[in-house]
């Protein structure tokens, strides 16, 4: 029974899918149309969602990767680099499309981010769940203010999970969560 909730708390807390419960909370925070925030939603979408995940299909079905998970560091550094190119292309078209300054925030965040994972993961494998999961409570309280401060409780039960599951060490759930959190308060700094 524990085993399964700390495989539903980490399925839950993957990072693309609460990366994107981010943008959600953000864009429809934001003073515009339907339609202009589904035009935003779907530009992260494809810019920055369509890449990995079309590289971690491809390499699943050529044998590259041996989970879709892909819990073997080794194996990330393509689907990382699709990553990251993908969140650089959307925060360049968010940039040239002249958005909120929140998105221009959220998207140098989700780049800088993919790319520290990404030079961390050749020599380290570092918790991404953990990343996430701070950038997602961080970026709430910055935005909606301290009372989400509540979200700061997802921090410990994630990292629960992860090393419940042996995915991870703790040196490994701490930096996640650091790189997270020092991230996004720097992408608030230098953008608001």
């Amino acid at each position: 029974m524990i085993n399964k909730i700390a495989l539903l708390v980490s399925s839950l807390f993957e990072i693309f899918l609460v990366l994107f419960l981010t943008w959600l909370f953000v864009v429809l925070s934001l003073p515009a149309s339907f339609l202009t925030k589904g035009y935003w939603l779907g530009m992260v979408i494809i810019l920055s969602g369509v890449p990995p995940f079309l590289v971690l299909v491809y390499e699943k079905q050529t044998g590259k990767i041996s989970d879709w998970l892909v819990t073997k560091r080794e194996q990330r550094r393509d689907f990382q680099i699709a990553w990251v190119l993908g969140a650089l292309a959307l925060l360049f078209f968010l940039w040239v499309q002249e958005v909120p300054q929140i998105l221009l925030t959220v998207a140098l965040n989700l780049f800088l981010v993919s790319l520290l994972v990404t030079v961390i993961n050749f020599s380290w494998k570092i918790s991404v769940h953990m990343i996430g999961t701070a950038v997602f409570v961080v970026t709430c309280i910055l935005v909606f203010g301290v009372n989400w401060w509540w979200l700061v409780l997802l921090l410990p039960i994630v990292a629960w999970s992860r090393l419940h599951l042996r995915h991870h060490t703790l040196n490994q759930v701490l930096a996640g969560t650091l790189l997270g959190i020092v991230v996004t308060y720097f992408s608030f700094w230098l953008i608001r």
